[in-house]
């Protein structure tokens, strides 16, 4: 039985079906098998997306950050078009989810390829501000999943692929690792990609 949705996946649906409703009000297709995440960043949320070059400040290299207040996304842009593709949509999500409602201090949230392959916040001790931090991760992470890999395409997907990774992440337009996450987290069997 799969897991009932996160509350960051109920909002990346609600934005979908907002997608779906403005796209086909501006006569623009909407396609929830490759969706145009960066349209849709502007769209909806009137979002910048820049891709910038050796995206670091200092020694820390970063995947992505959104500056809430200034309403930009900036993207490693030497990172693979899947990569990309899941930081612009995990920025949306910490946009949507944690800049919005305000949730959380301040307006601008950097991440590393590292946050963006977080799943769970870490058990144990730590600094509220990491537990806080790993917890939008999670969510940003949630979101982005739902909104590149929405659960009823993918289920549909999953039976006409045979549930075979490497055509599903093909069809999404997203990595093996990503399709992986999001079929552990959905509760579909697979067998693990090559990587």
């Amino acid at each position: 039985m799969p897991p009932l949705r996160s509350l960051p996946e109920i909002k990346a649906l609600e934005v979908l079906q907002q997608a779906r409703a403005e796209f086909g009000a501006l006569g623009e297709p909407f396609d929830t098998y490759t969706v145009d995440v960066e349209l849709l960043a502007a769209i909806l949320f009137d979002l910048g997306v820049q891709q910038v070059p050796e995206l670091r400040v200092g020694e820390r290299e970063y995947a992505g950050f959104l500056d809430g207040d200034a309403k930009l996304v900036v993207v490693e842009a030497t990172h693979h078009e899947h990569r990309r593709r899941f930081s612009i949509a995990h920025e949306v999500g910490h946009f949507v989810l944690h800049y919005l409602p305000r949730t959380a201090p301040g307006g601008v949230f950097a991440c590393t390829s590292q946050d963006m392959e977080t799943n769970a916040v870490p058990a144990g001790t730590g600094s509220a501000a990491r537990l806080r931090h790993c917890r939008q991760e999670v969510e940003a992470n949630q979101f982005a999943g739902e909104l590149l890999m929405p659960e009823p395409s993918v289920r549909a997907m999953y039976k006409v692929t045979g549930g075979q990774v490497v055509k599903l992440a093909r069809h999404f337009n997203v990595s093996s690792r990503a399709m992986e996450i999001r079929l552990e987290r959905l509760g579909l069997p697979f067998a693990a990609s090559l990587r």
